[in-house]
């Protein structure tokens, strides 16, 4: 049976992919790190011999990477560290990948732009301003000069239901439901993408065999800010909770991309389907529930 391979199947993006693979028929296997899937197996990408042992024995048609060491501060910090995840363990995935003669689907971000004039497009500048977009940077430049067939999908601000409850909205609704504030940036601008929504679109290029980079975002862009009151409008809670700040008031240790998101002529070219916005994706949360998690 045609067997993928999802790798990173305890994070929102793996989780819904394992999913969705699954539901499409074909055979799926995840991995995990430190946070158990039922059904997974354990897998660290920074030890060359785990990663070839396994796709040496699933023999997968197909590979998605999902898993990352993806909090921008936390890399920013212990750069050695997100080193040896997001570009050793990408270049270990790449080397098992290309002996099985899989097809690579790597999932990247708007963070390897600088933020100075977005929305970008494929062709754009790469000039990333952190260190956990230099990664994911480095490890595009790897899959693209040793991968003979990839896709790499450049997403942002993604949301949805997930068990670790990581992504932006769920923060932001655990947050509210305790009665607390939440602090949103106004000048944080990017394009929130629904993660089944996300998932439908990158299914459509492995079945299309597309090649090369594409944008898969939420077709509008917005603030952090707006993003966050739009989620307390439509999950019923309280907008009053949001305060407006600037990124410099929030001191993060990483500098973030600003004016960032992407354009997606491309894969709505390729696919002949449309992404949701925000407002909609929030909606299609709301109604899905959590029994997606």
């Amino acid at each position: 049976m045609d067997t993928h391979l999802v790798i990173g199947a305890s994070g929102l993006i793996g989780g819904q992919l394992l999913r969705s693979v699954t539901l499409s028929g074909f055979d799926a296997v995840g991995t995990y790190h430190s946070h158990a899937v039922p059904g997974a197996r354990q897998l660290d990408i920074r030890d060359p011999s785990q990663v070839g042992s396994l796709v040496a024995e699933l023999r997968p048609s197909t590979v998605y990477l999902a898993a990352a060491l993806g909090n921008a501060d936390y890399c920013e910090l212990h750069p050695k560290e997100g080193y040896a995840t997001n570009v050793t363990g990408t270049r270990n995935v790449v080397q098992a990948a290309n002996r099985a003669g899989a097809k690579l689907v790597y999932f990247s971000t708007d963070y390897v732009f600088d933020g100075k004039s977005g929305p970008y497009r494929e062709e754009d500048t790469l000039n990333p301003i952190c260190e956990y977009g230099r990664q994911k940077l480095i490890a595009e430049h790897h899959i693209s000069l040793y991968m003979r067939d990839y896709v790499i999908v450049r997403t942002t601000v993604v949301y949805g239901w997930e068990r670790q409850r990581k992504n932006f909205v769920c923060r932001l609704l655990d947050t509210l439901k305790k009665g607390q504030e939440l602090k949103a940036p106004v000048d944080q601008v990017g394009s929130p993408t629904y993660a089944p929504n996300l998932v439908e679109a990158v299914l459509g290029l492995v079945a299309s065999e597309a090649q090369g980079a594409y944008h898969v975002v939420g077709h509008e862009r917005v603030s952090r800010y707006e993003f966050a009151r739009e989620a307390a409008r439509v999950f019923g809670l309280s907008e009053n909770l949001i305060q407006p700040v600037t990124t410099r008031e929030l001191s993060q240790i990483a500098p973030r991309p600003l004016n960032a998101g992407m354009l997606i002529d491309k894969v709505e070219a390729k696919l002949q389907m449309g992404l949701l916005g925000y407002r909609e994706g929030l909606r299609t949360m709301a109604r899905d529930k959590e029994e997606m998690a």
